[in-house]
């Protein structure tokens, strides 16, 4: 199929609100981590709640646009679609890029299989064709409940944590004026994404009348790609800084965010009403073989090779195609 220049240039124009919600979120991310480092916390339970989440901003926005908008299928389709392409091909590629994925500890040994559980809640509760408020609100429960669970289980309970040290007169000063702008820049940040996500997902109705696919195909084949990059560019940041343990929690915290709070937001404001079984059959399935896949291949060695993120990534791009040819 031949874009004509209408389509180009929503095209185009589609790439730049996805960079700029990249960069804005990368910039909300970098803020909550500065802010973070006001307390002491276990590295690897900041990893899965707070950069997880921060990370999962542009999911969060395009959802809550899409819901506004009452076309929750788009969003319902980008969180299938990100949470298939983080399991899949973005921590598979980053296996094939560093050569090894450690998994580090019983925590996220634990963690696979919570996440497996929850990244497969949505589907379960599909089963009838709706995502109802009340399926909404329970979503946002577990997401409490995880995050409960996981503080409670990791070395310095947050009811626990403090700041340590006296701060004399000046240096608390300097900190409180470096606290205010760095909260300015997070509205700022926090601003455009919501503009952007609006705008988006004005592009992506075009598109599925444009293309004759299903608004949920639009958000999982073309939006979920776009919204993961925040999860690319983390792990090649962590590279760069040594820290490749911590892209594991990472991929976790923000398939748990997604699947949990922002998926139960989204219901809340608008329920879904998922009409197309067999897209969303296949991404379950899919999905289902990803999480055995990589349980299987983190079992035992307590990393992912190189191999088997090839694997990963090659179930992904089955999953592209399978989907292509049933637009």
């Amino acid at each position: 199929m031949w874009l004509n220049e209408g389509m180009a240039l929503n095209l185009i124009l589609g790439l730049f609100l996805i960079l700029v919600m990249v960069i804005s979120s990368g910039v909300a991310a970098d803020i909550f981590g500065k802010l973070s480092h006001e307390i002491k916390v276990n590295r690897l339970i900041l990893a899965t709640i707070l950069v997880g989440f921060s990370t999962s901003l542009p999911e969060l926005f395009v959802g809550v646009a899409a819901a506004f908008r009452a076309e929750p299928q788009i969003a319902l389709g980008n969180i299938v679609g990100a949470n298939i392409a983080n399991l899949s091909w973005i921590i598979g590629g980053a296996a094939l890029i560093f050569g090894s994925i450690p998994v580090v500890g019983d925590f996220l040994q634990k963690e696979l299989w919570v996440t497996a559980g929850i990244a497969m809640a949505p589907f379960l509760l599909l089963s009838d064709g709706n995502l109802t408020r009340l399926d909404g609100v329970l979503l946002i429960f577990l997401y409490f409940l995880y995050v409960n669970i996981t503080i409670r289980g990791g070395s310095m309970p947050l009811k626990h944590l403090k700041l340590l040290g006296r701060k004399n007169v000046v240096h608390r000063f300097k900190t409180k004026v470096d606290r205010i702008v760095q909260i300015g820049l997070l509205i700022l940040a926090l601003g455009i994404l919501a503009v952007s996500a609006w705008m988006l997902i004005n592009l992506a109705v075009k598109a599925s009348e444009t293309l004759g696919v299903s608004l949920f195909w639009v958000g999982m084949m073309i939006i979920a790609v776009g919204t993961t990059l925040p999860e690319l560019v983390l792990s090649l940041m962590a590279s760069e800084k040594r820290e490749i343990s911590l892209i594991l929690g990472n991929i976790l915290g923000s398939v748990v965010v997604n699947s949990t709070l922002i998926l139960g937001m989204i219901v809340v404001i608008s329920p879904i009403k998922n009409t197309d079984i067999l897209q969303r059959g296949i991404a379950g399935l899919f999905l289902t073989m990803i999480l055995g896949l990589f349980w299987v291949f983190t079992k035992s060695k307590h990393k992912l090779e190189r191999w088997e993120g090839a694997v990963l990534v090659g179930i992904y791009a089955m999953f592209v195609g399978l989907q292509l040819m049933l637009a």
